[in-house]
């Protein structure tokens, strides 16, 4: 539906822009943002490229530099888009929220109003994107830098936990302290008085201790939790938005890769503020002590630097150690998530002494592993407890001749025992620290090699949303070629599909049908070419609008975790009179019918438990509510009876709007007859294209000479 730039022409308002940055992170007073709007010529809705230039340069001077707009319809708008500005009753409204059929709007007077979506169904709207979130957007920053970036975030939380540990440590101190005037002051006039003195004084600072440690306990919680949902949204966006043709094979080796995220943001968040903020302590301690007992701090010296070169040693096993433990870990994974999801295949065909060998294999070569990493850990924390035993020895050792000589008391000598161990401890830690920084950084690779996959869309790149967007396909000089294959899966040196035709693709299996599919509906990009939507490069337009105009259903249809209405309406904003309309037209409400939560009813992962025919009836229904302009179907009732695949079809059809196009590509002569075109396909070729009947006149032809030589070859053969 185009829509009339006179009729949605009205200015953009002050109030509604002002709001939209406040919940972008941006405050900012009335004033201003009414100012620059009035500085930049007061940019209208529906104005086109001046408009968008006008508002841009309206956010350059407030100060939101790094946004780019885009314009679309606002039914195309969908949650990632949010908050956007639409045009609705002449006012400027925020778009905060999609509820089902509803939708939430803010004026900016702090009143959300909740209005239908079919009130907006002509409403112009406007978003702003992030192209310098790499990360979120595109998947090319390190996950390093998406950890940094959140702690940074919360750098108040953070310090306050330092500062937490800072009083924790000086207690220590002062409990050093006050045995030193017991031991010195105390004990020789036996001074009861002092002595509960000092110990009220201490018990305060005990007591003052424990809730210290309390709150940094749950700061540290905080900080964790708030970072661990920021960073793994990032990631999961940046997972979701990788090109379908990049994707690595194993499932279970790329969940694993995800889930090492875990392991370095747990390592970043606790562990490393533990130890950064106890290793200035341990120089404070050894001025200490060199302050009460002067030469008794050099004994720490030597010892401090031999438990750090152990330390080093440690490190330098554990770097490779750590690499290896973790691919096989990874690998172990993707076989175990591989067994389950094969485990009828695997015991139909009695192969399961396959898999556990395999298990067996990599179990055996992760606790190798392991146990040589633990042995240089243990070596390494072995030299620092030992380091920390001499310590105390020679503290005392020396302690004694200075006791002796009068330059150091007894209380003195127990207060640098009761030091020294803050010493050597920090070290120590340091040792136990080692393993875990190699794991967090190995952890940080494998999910870098996540973030570094090509995205769909390439970063900065400026999406085109139009509002009235055709819907032919057209590939020129397209080829495609599957990771370490030379041979292209599909070579297509032109090809058009004109808005209203109907076509089946037919073809050997492996003669690229299903690869031609994804090209054109742009989950694939080809290596060399162009895949043309409305005659725009699909690569150039914004994902959602092409989703909302291209639906392609797959052979294997994936059905969720969830309610049997959840799988059927994926985006959750189909109305229920039409939900349950297609449901009965196509005979699916046997699945309703046959449970007592009807479409609430439950459905276990990868859809277990429903027939292959009733998933691929899911599949349709889920195409059919989703009510796209281009249908691509990929042997879309190859697990139907007769019966069924002719009443699927004939459904598919009477949905059909006149301009849509439907291509399916099926082995089976059901679709035929609804054909106009057929196209048939071998090694990635397109060999024939034409009328259907031609097209089908040829088959025949080329069938029957085939079948004379055959009879030749034979007779030469008798």
């Amino acid at each position: 539906m185009k829509i009339e730039p006179e009729a949605l022409g009205g200015p953009i308002g002050a109030s509604a822009l002002r709001r939209l940055l406040a919940l972008r992170g941006q405050r900012l007073e009335l004033a201003e943002v009414r100012h620059a709007l009035e500085q930049a010529g007061e940019p209208r809705f529906a104005g086109g490229r001046e408009a968008l230039a006008a508002l841009s340069a309206a956010l350059g001077s407030l100060g939101a530099t790094r946004v780019r707009l885009a314009a679309t319809r606002a039914d195309m708008l969908s949650e990632r888009h949010l908050p956007a500005l639409v045009e609705h009753e002449g006012r400027t409204w925020v778009l905060r929220e999609l509820r089902g059929t509803r939708r939430v709007l803010d004026a900016g007077d702090g009143k959300p109003r909740e209005v239908a979506q079919a009130a907006l169904a002509e409403a112009f709207a406007l978003w702003l994107d992030h192209p310098g979130e790499p990360a979120e957007r595109a998947g090319r920053s390190t996950a390093g830098r998406l950890l940094a970036r959140a702690l940074a975030a919360r750098g108040r939380l953070l310090v306050e936990v330092a500062l937490a540990t800072l009083l924790t440590s000086l207690l220590a101190v002062a409990i050093s302290f006050f045995a030193l005037q017991v031991y010195d002051r105390v004990i020789p006039s036996f001074a009861y008085a002092t002595l509960h003195a000092l110990a009220g004084v201490v018990g305060v600072l005990i007591a003052f201790d424990f809730v210290l440690r309390l709150v940094r306990a749950r700061l540290l919680d905080r900080v964790s939790r708030e970072v661990d949902e920021e960073v793994s949204l990032a990631v999961f966006r940046a997972l979701s938005g990788v090109r379908l043709d990049a994707r690595p094979g194993s499932v279970g080796t790329l969940a694993a890769q995800v889930a090492g995220l875990e392991v370095a943001r747990s390592f970043f968040a606790s562990s490393v503020l533990f130890t950064l903020a106890e290793v200035p302590f341990a120089l404070l301690f050894a001025g200490i002590i060199a302050f009460i007992a002067g030469p008794i701090a050099w004994v720490y010296v030597p010892l401090a630097l031999g438990a750090l070169a152990a330390a080093l040693v440690a490190a330098a096993k554990l770097n490779a150690l750590s690499r290896r433990q973790l691919e096989v870990g990874f690998r172990r994974n993707g076989l175990l998530v591989e067994s389950i999801q094969g485990a009828e295949t695997i015991k139909a065909f009695g192969a399961g002494w396959r898999f556990a060998e395999r298990w067996r294999a990599a179990t055996a070569e992760i606790a190798a592993m392991s146990l040589r990493a633990r042995g240089a850990m243990a070596s390494a924390a072995t030299v620092a407890q030992t380091l920390g035993s001499a310590a105390y020895v020679g503290v005392v050792l020396v302690g004694v001749y200075l006791v002796e000589s009068g330059s150091l008391t007894v209380g003195g000598l127990v207060a640098c025992t009761m030091l020294g161990s803050r010493v050597i401890g920090p070290i120590a830690s340091g040792v136990a620290l080692i393993t875990q920084a190699q794991q967090a950084s190995q952890s940080l690779r494998a999910v870098d090699a996540v973030l570094d996959l090509p995205p769909e869309r390439e970063p900065g790149t400026a999406l085109l949303a139009p509002a009235d967007l055709g819907h032919e396909l057209v590939l020129e000089g397209a080829r495609f070629f599957y990771a370490n294959v030379p041979v292209p899966q599909v070579d297509v040196p032109a090809l058009r599909i004109a808005e209203g035709e109907r076509v089946v693709l037919l073809g050997p299996p492996g003669s690229g049908k299903s690869t031609l599919l994804r090209l054109l509906s742009g989950l694939y990009r080809p290596a060399q070419g162009r895949a043309l939507v409305g005659g725009v490069d699909v690569t150039l337009l914004d994902a959602e609008l092409v989703r909302s105009l291209v639906a392609y259903l797959p052979q294997e249809v994936q059905l969720f975790r969830g309610t049997l209405r959840e799988n059927l309406d994926l985006s959750g904003t189909v109305a229920d009179e039409l939900l349950v309309s297609v449901v009965r037209e196509l005979g699916l409400d046997a699945l309703v019918r046959d449970h007592p939560r009807g479409l609430d009813r439950e459905i276990s992962e990868g859809g277990s438990g429903l027939s292959g025919g009733q998933r691929q009836m899911a599949g349709i229904a889920r195409l059919v509510l989703r009510r796209p302009r281009v249908w691509l179907l990929d042997e879309p009732t190859a697990a139907l009876d007769q019966a069924f695949e002719n009443h699927a079809l004939q459904v598919l059809v009477r949905r059909l709007a006149p301009r849509d196009i439907l291509l399916i590509a099926t082995h089976r002569p059901a679709a035929i007859p609804f054909a106009s075109r057929i196209i048939v396909m071998q090694q990635g070729r397109i060999v024939l294209d034409g009328e259907r009947d031609r097209v089908l006149l040829a088959l025949r032809t080329n069938a029957e000479r085939a079948g004379q030589r055959n009879d030749s070859s034979s007779a030469l053969a008798a």
